[in-house]
């Protein structure tokens, strides 16, 4: 309501699902007759001005709704709310190659990099790293307040030197201003990829005519891993 004289100390506040909270509400108004809040848990009665209290000492509620709410001398009623985000990290966050194991040089995958009940997902910022290196970053515009699974794929194109590199993701809530200073990312296992390089066989058949003509052909290909991470490219196989 506007102009209504009450005054929430603070008006938007962060807090993480579990934790303890506390939001102030004031008034300096002198036709304020009382007040209180009202809520599905934390409520008060009907007190006197110039300050009452909501205070949860364990919030479990994903969509917190209190109201703070003054009666004036002349019976007429306002009301206020608290802007409230409840907040949660993820349980853990993995790395998985759906399946394609192991991986054949020069095609393309999909990595799926699996964030397991995180809110608000709206929040949510997923980074994908090869080796050191960031290749992916990708938001949610997905809306709730209650934990949910979020997931995030990466393209690769697979080459040779990837044999043994290192993906990951990692998942970091950005709450704003009025967030923690300091919340720890979180980040999966390490994945490491492993790549069939692709080599190519070439096999002569020589057959002798007369005049000492010949027909030599054919090509194959074939895919093989090499711990040292090299792979021979060309084997040559002569059959007479």
């Amino acid at each position: 309501m506007a102009g209504c004289p009450l005054t929430l100390t603070p008006s938007e506040i962060v807090v993480k699902f579990g934790d303890p909270i506390l939001i102030n509400c004031s008034t300096s108004a002198t036709d304020v007759e009382g007040m209180g809040w009202e809520a599905p848990f934390g409520g008060t009665g009907f007190e006197h001005p110039p300050v009452v209290t909501w205070r949860v000492e364990k919030l479990e509620e994903w969509t917190p709704s209190p109201s703070c709410y003054a009666t004036l001398v002349d019976g007429s009623q306002c009301t206020v709310s608290p802007l409230i985000t409840v907040y949660k990290t993820p349980d853990f966050v993995s790395v998985s190659d759906m399946g394609h194991v192991p991986m054949v040089e020069g095609r393309e995958y999909d990595l799926k990099c699996a964030v397991i009940s995180v809110a608000p997902v709206q929040n949510l910022t997923v980074t994908w790293y090869r080796g050191n290196e960031t290749v992916l970053t990708e938001t949610f515009n997905e809306s709730t307040a209650i934990p949910v699974n979020a997931s995030s794929t990466l393209k690769i194109s697979t080459q040779r030197d990837y044999n043994g590199l290192t993906f990951r993701c990692e998942a970091e809530l950005h709450l704003g201003p009025k967030g923690p200073k300091f919340l720890p990312n979180t980040s999966s296992p390490p994945y490491t990829a492993v790549i069939l390089c692709k080599i190519s066989t070439h096999v002569f058949h020589v057959f002798f005519r007369p005049q000492s003509s010949m027909d030599l052909h054919r090509t194959t290909e074939d895919y093989h891993y090499h711990r040292n991470h090299v792979c021979q490219c060309r084997h040559l196989h002569l059959c007479c």
